[in-house]
């Protein structure tokens, strides 16, 4: 079973190197080597060796169709810049940014006609008003979660041409994100969709929240956040300087990839 394993994972780090993905019609050389499969079970000379080409091969096509599938899911480019109007759930931790807040949103409806728009997109809100108090714009409107209908303007992910530097499309890729934009007008429906990830979601707003309130204006308030909840967003430039420096950048980045891996 463990050299079975291999060779799936195999299969999908095979799919990685091809610098095409291969047509879905590829998966029918499966069916006759099952077949085979099959007819050799009580062969043991063979029958190991051929479950093993199997699952490689299962791997191989299972990384492809996902492959697929994912890219499949887009925004037609006759509709970015378009209003769309959805109704979603906020699905991930919103980011805070100075005078805007961006957050992951999965969509459950598309309520204009004929418009196709992907299962996952990031979605930023920028603050009309201002917190006259706290002497910043007012932002936390939106919480993991919540069932929103929104207005947005939509477009397809696209990064700059930059070798050696962040690869944005590839990056958004790999989140799933398949479009990003800006909300225009917004009505919360539902103040908690009580699924698993999104009560995570929640919790670690809650944890952030805390830190906030209670270490808000502390110069080391952001690395404890991130190391508590996976939550880098709070780290300054200055202190990421001081990481890449001595050396220790790569803990908080451990860090933020084991808490997603656990919260997810």
């Amino acid at each position: 079973m463990r050299s079975r394993l291999l060779a799936f994972v195999a299969g999908v780090w095979l799919l990685q190197q091809q610098a095409v993905l291969p047509g879905t019609y590829w998966c029918l050389l499966l069916l006759p080597l099952l077949a085979v499969i099959y007819r050799l079970r009580h062969r043991p000379a063979l029958f190991p060796s051929l479950c093993i080409l199997a699952a490689l091969l299962a791997g191989f096509f299972w990384a492809a169709i996902s492959a697929q599938i994912r890219l499949a899911d887009r925004l037609p480019s006759a509709w970015e810049g378009q209003d769309i109007e959805l109704v979603g759930v906020v699905s991930e931790l919103p980011k805070l940014m100075e005078r805007s807040e961006r957050f992951l949103f999965d969509v459950e409806r598309v309520l204009t006609p004929d418009a196709h728009v992907p299962q996952h997109v990031s979605l930023a809100y920028y603050a009309a008003g201002f917190d006259a108090r706290r002497s910043q714009p007012l932002l936390g409107r939106f919480h993991p979660g919540e069932r929103w209908r929104l207005t947005v303007r939509l477009k397809q992910p696209h990064g700059t041409y930059n070798p050696g530097g962040f690869d944005f499309e590839a990056w958004a890729l790999e989140r799933n994100i398949r479009a990003t934009g800006y909300l225009k007008n917004s009505t919360r429906l539902d103040a908690m969709v009580w699924r698993p990830g999104y009560v995570i979601e929640r919790l670690r707003q809650a944890v952030r929240d805390r830190f906030q309130f209670v270490l808000g204006g502390k110069p080391y308030e952001g690395v404890l956040r991130a190391l508590a909840i996976g939550d880098q967003g709070g780290i300054s430039s200055d202190d990421w300087q001081v990481f890449l420096r001595t050396g220790v950048n790569h803990l908080m980045s451990i860090r933020y990839l084991s808490k997603r891996t656990f919260f997810k």
